[in-house]
C-alpha cells in the first residue's frame, strides 16, 4: 500500500478537520442515548443498531471523504 512518508498508509490519514465536521453527529449519539436513558426511547439493541448505521451513512454521505471510518 502507498504511505506519505513510508510509515503511515494513506488508509490512515486522516483530514485535520475530520473531527471537527464530525461534531453534529456525536452530538446526535449522545442524545440518543440520553433520551433512551430517561425512556423517552425504547431501550433495545435492535433499535441502537438501526439508529447507528442510519446516522452513520448519513454521515458517509454528507462528509464524503472526511467522514470518520472504523
Amino acid at each position: 500500500m502507498a504511505s506519505i512518508d513510508g510509515s503511515r498508509p494513506l488508509a490512515n490519514v486522516q483530514h485535520p478537520f475530520s473531527g471537527w465536521l464530525a461534531i453534529p453527529f456525536d452530538a446526535a449519539r449522545a442524545q440518543y442515548g440520553t433520551a433512551v436513558e430517561f425512556g423517552l426511547l425504547q431501550r433495545s439493541i435492535l433499535a441502537g443498531g438501526r439508529f447507528e448505521r442510519a446516522l452513520d451513512a448519513l454521515e458517509r454521505i454528507s462528509l464524503g471523504p472526511f467522514a470518520r471510518r472504523v
